[in-house]
């Protein structure tokens, strides 16, 4: 193929997410690849340094196309035709590189994992991909919709993700802290699993049949009166439908995410939440008190805006004046950037503080505190505006998820500082 005639086929191409398919002059698959636009990919062939794609080219005599509806399609698709054709020069132009596979153990909550080398016979294999960080950033997505573990090992308490959406919570908990009969174990591990056969569902390209199975579980379960969970299923059906149609892999591979307005709700500010500041204090009755900065951006943490406060200037166990203080001198630092919220642990004596803090800098920042109940979980919300308390299951679940999400981790941190503080002094 000249370039003249490569020319010819560039101006018939979409500019749309798809795959595309070089075939030589016995209409042979010689070279499949991805494209967010199909006609700027195949446009970069025409003017290729590289010999090997010069030789590639030399050698098509077509060019076809499959326009798909989002780059996450194209990914899969192509993964599924160089899986099937097995293109001479697919495997020519990776001769210094490797395909990526993702891998799905066996164990009674399956791991999902992603490499290079799928040999392990006890690991079940898709692919191979050709890039591994849309691949990554796919795998991100789904587990919005499908959560699963990532944790390296069993633990007593929740973890972060578990609060963020992303865990199902009872994966990664040790077996003495799930509190689980052999009846409702069961049934977690199933819906588990369910979650996992899901994306590898996805994954083989076998998104449709996927939806018309969650459809019909979505019919039964309103048939059988389980209505919360039937709309459960219908979002996750609603969910994953959108990703397809609209979901792009934009530059640096990373996958565009909507910025949610988190909590602009119940601020009632009108403005959009995205950084978030969460705040706690952590010692024994004024001992080795630390005070900690937990930072969220778009509902996820963000570990380089973490800071730790050694307290200074406050004895005896007096946890608004040592909030009070933590605050003063992380407002002192105006080269870190403020926050849209702030988020401290505890009721309207903390909250009250936190603000009074605030307006005696001349910043005005939102300040919301969560109220906690006898088992030292979150129960309610002080929020500008409002006498009582707000209910957090008044909150979207995102809302809610976030706001726990934050107060654990900063509870997290803080009692990780405390704790090395103590063994020091020890």
């Amino acid at each position: 193929m000249t370039s003249l005639e490569l020319t010819t086929f560039i101006k018939k191409l979409p500019i749309a997410a798809g795959v595309y398919l070089f075939q030589d002059a016995a209409s042979r698959n010689i070279y499949i690849g991805k494209a967010s636009s199909l006609r700027a990919r195949v446009r970069s062939y025409r003017d290729a340094a590289d010999p090997r794609i010069r030789k590639m080219v030399a050698a098509a005599a077509d060019l076809k196309f499959i326009q798909t509806n989002s780059e996450i399609e194209a990914l899969i698709l192509e993964s599924q035709l160089i899986k099937q054709k097995q293109p001479q020069f697919n495997i020519m132009l990776r001769d210094d590189k490797q395909y990526f596979y993702i891998g799905f153990t066996k164990e009674e909550f399956p791991r999902i994992i992603l490499t290079h080398q799928p040999h392990d016979s006890q690991i079940t294999y898709v692919g191979p991909f050709t890039e591994g960080t849309p691949l990554k950033a796919t795998l991100r997505f789904l587990r919005t919709i499908f959560p699963y573990c990532t944790c390296t090992q069993r633990h007593h308490n929740f973890c972060l993700n578990y609060h963020i959406g992303k865990c199902l919570g009872y994966c990664c908990l040790r077996e003495d802290s799930t509190h689980m009969n052999p009846e409702q174990r069961a049934q977690a591990v199933q819906q588990y699993r369910m979650n996992i056969r899901a994306i590898k569902d996805i994954l083989e390209g076998k998104k449709s049949t996927l939806i018309k199975d969650l459809t019909k579980e979505m019919d039964r379960l309103a048939r059988n009166d389980k209505l919360e969970d039937a709309i459960a299923l219908r979002n996750k059906i609603a969910l994953l439908e959108h990703i397809f149609e609209h979901a792009r892999i934009v530059k640096n591979s990373e996958i565009l995410r909507r910025h949610e307005p988190f909590l602009a709700r119940v601020l009632k500010s009108g403005k959009t939440i995205r950084r978030i500041e969460g705040y706690d204090i952590s010692n024994i009755q004024g001992q080795h008190a630390v005070g900690v900065m937990v930072t969220f951006v778009d509902g996820q943490p963000d570990k380089n805006f973490y800071r730790l406060f050694n307290i200074k200037t406050v004895h005896g166990a007096n946890d608004t004046a040592m909030l009070s203080e933590v605050l003063q001198r992380r407002l002192n630092h105006e080269e870190w950037p403020f926050p849209d919220l702030i988020v401290v642990d505890g009721g309207k004596g903390q909250t009250n503080v936190a603000r009074a803090t605030l307006a005696a800098l001349g910043i005005q920042i939102s300040v919301i505190g969560l109220v906690k109940d006898a088992h030292h979980s979150g129960r309610a919300l002080i929020v500008p505006g409002r006498k009582d308390p707000l209910p957090l299951d008044k909150l979207s679940a995102a809302d809610k998820n976030l706001v726990l999400a934050i107060d654990s981790e900063a509870h997290r941190f803080a009692i990780s500082r405390y704790r090395s503080a103590h063994r020091r002094a020890v």
